[in-house]
């Protein structure tokens, strides 16, 4: 179809309406008249089909590097309903002559095509805007004309791919681990009793180097490379390679723990184990940090676990899925510089993505090694850092390539890492300040329990109100939901807490407004299903706020007996059940 100007200008109007990010990008900006031409010139041929006889409604496929659209406008035309099109095209001058080409403002005013904008901040505000990319159960990835040679699709895609598979990880975490993340947090709390000296850890390091080993293909050579060298720097490692390293004869200054189910330290056992503060996730697997004969620290903060005396560690950590960035803003906050990567070579042969590659060139990788990069980067930018990789596999952002042979020699002379006093002490909290914990933590169960309370008041009338006012039942119970929805989203700990449960309440509302979208939706379906919805976030919220009340009895309990018998200090018996 010919170039059109008219038709350029009617989907530039839809777009300033649905997605005024996209129509500030491309302000401005010329179309190619020879787009055709210039896309066979540089060689953008199509990488996969795009058939529309497998697009289901309710499901989503995301195309990067539209091209000229004919493929995505089609495909837009024989789609089913409740369908929907996410486009990723990063060359403006080319998104335009397509745009020019084909009349797509019906589509983008109802929302059937959504066009993103290249850039963090750009696709960050897409992804808000249209959650069900990330919560959505069914999401097809077709790559079309994009360019991995090219360095605005290589960046964009990039950018995509590590914020994308943050929500994608986070997703599938609250998922797969929800049935062990109240537990877990809970259970871990009562390490917050033993962190009097919370506050030392701030700068403790401040100038040494840092080694961040993580397992992986290159964990052996690593610390190979490293071993003579480490005696002032410091050593921090993921779970999985901590067993490798202490059998080398290394003691790591710490090493961290994100997995919320049972992992390697499970069951593990070594001489110098205790020597080896494990830095773990608040919903950790409790069982391992219990098992563990060394101390533990909690990262307490980003699910609302860091109040009363504790309240100062709040901006310290974020939420993270993935160990590296999790050992990044603890070397980081600890005061050293620079952080060296190292071990982990991060990629995958059987990955769907073809992403940047260390030293030039590109690799395979997975979604959660992108996600584990793009969240890498963000610490590093927080703390407006840069760092050195001497891995291989996945460019990392905000990364310089180095030997780690030839770094590993200016790091330090013989003997083992640096220890980090604040992360071993296990000193007590103050009385006082046991006693304020516990009062916030029974703040934070009576708030969960008016959650359950509210969640739960509707669920009694609804088999009553069945039949011919079910459709009364379910208009106020939906603006209850989505009032409860946005009330735990507020809440760090609730939303912790309630995350698989609002992924699995989205896709329910999502499904049934598709299944609307193409056919007649009975009210009594509806009602069952957000009834679904009501019931499990009921449930999930009293057991937590259960937790949490005992907890906080606990927490005073033993605030008021050492008020009586005077301060005590170091690891007291009875630890994991304090």
């Amino acid at each position: 179809m010919p170039f059109s100007a008219e038709r350029l200008q009617r989907n530039l109007e839809a777009l300033a309406f649905v997605a005024p990010e996209v129509a500030r990008w491309l302000k401005g900006q010329r179309a190619d008249p020879n787009a055709a031409e210039t896309l066979r010139r540089h060689c953008c041929r199509r990488k996969q089909n795009l058939p529309a006889e497998s697009a289901r409604e309710g499901d989503i496929t995301l195309v990067l590097g539209g091209g000229l659209l004919d493929e995505v406008s089609d495909f837009l035309r024989r789609m089913p309903a409740g369908h929907q099109v996410f486009l990723l095209e990063p060359r403006a001058w080319l998104l335009l002559a397509a745009l020019g080409r084909h009349d797509l403002s019906g589509h983008l005013g109802q929302e059937d095509l959504v066009i993103m904008a290249p850039g963090e901040a750009s696709l960050e505000e897409a992804l808000s805007r249209n959650p069900q990319l990330a919560l959505g159960a069914n999401v097809r990835l077709v790559h079309l004309y994009l360019a991995a040679d090219e360095p605005a699709c290589r960046q964009a895609s990039a950018a995509l791919y590590h914020l994308w598979g943050r929500a994608l990880c986070a997703r599938d975490l609250a998922l797969s681990c929800e049935s062990h993340s109240a537990e877990n947090l809970v259970g871990n709390l009562v390490y917050a009793a033993f962190m009097g000296a919370w506050s030392s850890l701030a700068g403790a390091l401040r100038g040494a180097p840092a080694v961040l080993l993580l397992a992986g293909p290159g964990l052996e050579p690593a610390i190979e490379a490293l071993r003579g060298h480490l005696g002032g720097a410091a050593l921090f490692c993921d779970d999985e390679a901590l067993p490798a390293i202490l059998n080398a004869g290394l003691t790591p200054t710490a090493a961290g723990v994100t997995r919320c189910q049972a992992g390697p330290l499970l069951g593990f056992d070594h001489p110098n184990l205790p020597l080896v503060p494990l830095v773990a996730e608040e919903i950790a697997h409790s069982a391992t940090l219990a098992a563990h004969p060394g101390s533990v620290f909690p990262c307490l903060g980003p699910r609302g676990t860091a109040l009363g005396p504790l309240a100062g560690m709040a901006k310290w950590f974020t939420a993270q899925h993935h160990p590296l960035p999790r050992l990044a803003e603890l070397a980081l906050l600890a005061g050293c510089a620079p952080l060296i990567v190292a071990g982990g070579d991060m990629a995958d042969p059987t990955g769907d993505l073809c992403m940047s590659a260390v030293g030039g060139g590109l690799t395979q990788a997975n979604m959660a090694q992108a996600a584990a990069a793009g969240a890498f980067g963000r610490v590093l930018a927080r703390y407006d850092q840069t760092a050195f990789n001497a891995g291989q596999g996945l460019e990392l952002p905000r990364t310089v390539a180095v030997d780690l042979l030839e770094v590993a020699k200016r790091l330090g002379g013989p003997g083992q890492p640096p220890r980090l006093a604040a992360l071993e002490g296990e000193t007590l909290l103050s009385p006082a300040e046991l006693d304020a914990y516990g009062q916030a933590l029974g703040q934070a169960a009576l708030t969960a329990t008016r959650f359950w309370q509210r969640a739960a008041a509707p669920l009694a009338d609804y088999p009553r109100r069945a039949g011919r006012q079910a459709h009364l039942w379910l208009n106020a119970a939906d603006a209850l939901f989505v009032a409860l929805s946005d009330q735990a989203a507020a809440d760090p700990m609730l939303s912790a807490l309630l995350e698989g449960c609002l992924v699995r309440a989205f896709r329910r509302r999502h499904r049934l407004a598709c299944w609307a979208a193409s056919r007649s939706l009975p009210v009594e379906e509806a009602a069952r299903q957000l009834q679904s919805c009501l019931e499990e976030m009921r449930a999930r919220v009293g057991k937590l706020a259960g937790g949490l009340q005992k907890m906080s009895q606990d927490m005073r309990r033993l605030a008021h007996s050492l008020g009586r018998v005077g301060p005590c200090w170091g690891r007291p018996p009875g630890k994991a059940s304090a």
